[in-house]
């Protein structure tokens, strides 16, 4: 069976929260955010949609781990988590899933299905996009919205109609699904530097968590969001210190109002941190890339 109700539990008007590893998770931004909402809010497990139907095993692999002295395999399964909001109009459920490689249309059935039974009456979608900026400058967001009450919710400038037009993931697939029962649904995604696209980028999650505070009664601390934050600026200014030829090349982007499309800066710009970032695995990089990823995934 697909889908596996883990703890029942009454949820009070919720709001489904919903990030997918991936295509739509540049720099981890959204899926850091989820696991951070998850270790701050001590949210519930309260259900998942198995992996083994969906996932390629080859492309996205279950892991061995050691727990108490035994070893185990954590498969990349898709959990669905609660938040209670006492006092408030809606509770919250968290959705963290790996991008099915297989069934699309029947995993969005899924979340479909769930939506009817628990009540859910409004659906967020987190993510991050590589964009033509630079770590300079502050990440913007960007999104849609498919009514007026979502709209007044966001602070930031959210569109009430999405003209993209392109590939899409399957969130794309998930909110079409989500449209034909009549769901009222937002996306908000995070601007992440296409230079850095294979690094888990802590500023990508603080500003859609920060904009989630503003949205929803979450009363957030993003004490430990903002310092990991602070953090990787540091680390990335020692790497571009000991690197005189990215920063060049990083500063002169930053001086340009309107950055150059990605084609015409890629191959120049992209070498040096795709050979730096990717294969040396001995540098300062690799140390800061794997305490964020053990942070978000283990806390």
């Amino acid at each position: 069976m697909s889908y596996e109700q883990l703890k029942d539990e009454k949820l009070n008007n919720p709001i489904l929260l919903i990030s997918s590893y991936g295509w739509s998770d540049a720099g981890y931004a959204a899926s850091s955010a989820i696991k951070y909402l998850i270790k701050s809010k001590k949210a519930s497990k309260i259900a998942k949609i198995n992996s083994e139907k969906y996932i390629d095993f080859s492309q996205n692999r279950p892991k061995v781990l050691i727990k108490n002295d035994k070893r185990y395999i954590k498969w990349p399964d898709s959990f669905f988590y609660s938040i209670k909001m006492p006092d408030e109009e809606n509770d919250i459920i968290l959705f963290l899933t790996h991008e099915p490689n297989f069934y699309w249309n029947d995993f969005s059935g899924i979340i479909k299905n769930y939506c009817n039974t628990n009540s859910v009456v409004a659906t967020i979608f987190l993510g991050g996009l590589l964009a033509e900026t630079t770590h300079y400058k502050k990440i913007t967001l960007l999104g849609n919205s498919s009514s007026s009450m979502l709209t007044k919710k966001v602070k930031f400038n959210l569109t009430s109609s999405n003209k993209y037009e392109g590939p899409t993931g399957i969130m794309g697939v998930m909110t079409k699904e989500l449209e034909s029962m009549n769901m009222q649904h937002a996306s908000i995604w995070a601007n992440i530097p296409y230079y850095l696209n294979s690094i888990t980028n802590p500023k990508g999650a603080q500003a859609i968590l920060n904009e989630l505070n503003k949205m929803l009664p979450l009363n957030l601390d993003l004490k430990e969001i903002n310092d990991l934050s602070s953090k990787f600026d540091g680390y990335l200014e020692n790497i571009l210190d000991e690197h005189p030829e990215i920063k060049q090349i990083t500063e002169r982007l930053q001086n340009i109002d309107v950055l150059p499309d990605t084609d015409d800066v890629i191959s120049e710009l992209d070498t040096f941190y795709k050979n730096y970032f990717d294969n040396n695995s001995d540098d300062v990089i690799s140390e800061l890339d794997e305490f964020y990823k053990n942070y978000f995934d283990n806390n």
